[in-house]
């Protein structure tokens, strides 16, 4: 009999119980030692991923706050420019829902096809011609 027999690992998707939804609005944590200015990139009932030049290490707390909305949560990873939150309870469906209703999306110029150059013909198009 093991006392301590190894699990099957499983990856991040298989881990996760609730769909994650693609969101980009402003949002900003608010933590002890200060507060940081950002993005929501994803959202779901259980978490949050925020972008932002400086985040946060693993294992803070904070307040999540976009939109008129604020909850509370832990950051459980972090890299150079973003960092993923726990909320420490499930957020209601409603406001993922509403939260991805309102995208921020930067308007830009529409690609212009008459400035798109005509690809040349290369140089086994030629051989391929030349044989015929």
């Amino acid at each position: 009999m093991a006392l301590f027999q190894k699990l099957p690992t499983m990856n991040a998707e298989e881990r996760r119980t609730v769909q994650r939804y693609s969101v980009d609005c402003e949002a900003k944590l608010k933590m002890l030692g200060g507060d940081r200015d950002g993005r929501l990139s994803d959202l779901s009932e259980a978490g949050a991923r925020f972008e932002t030049d400086n985040p946060p290490q693993e294992g803070v707390s904070g307040l999540l706050a976009w939109r008129g909305h604020e909850y509370f949560g832990k950051v459980v990873w972090a890299n150079e420019k973003s960092c993923g939150l726990v909320f420490e309870r499930p957020i209601p469906h409603k406001i993922v829902a509403e939260t991805c209703e309102v995208v921020e999306v930067q308007a830009g110029p529409v690609a212009n096809f008459g400035n798109i150059p005509v690809a040349k013909r290369g140089r086994r198009a030629s051989l391929v011609s030349s044989q015929d």
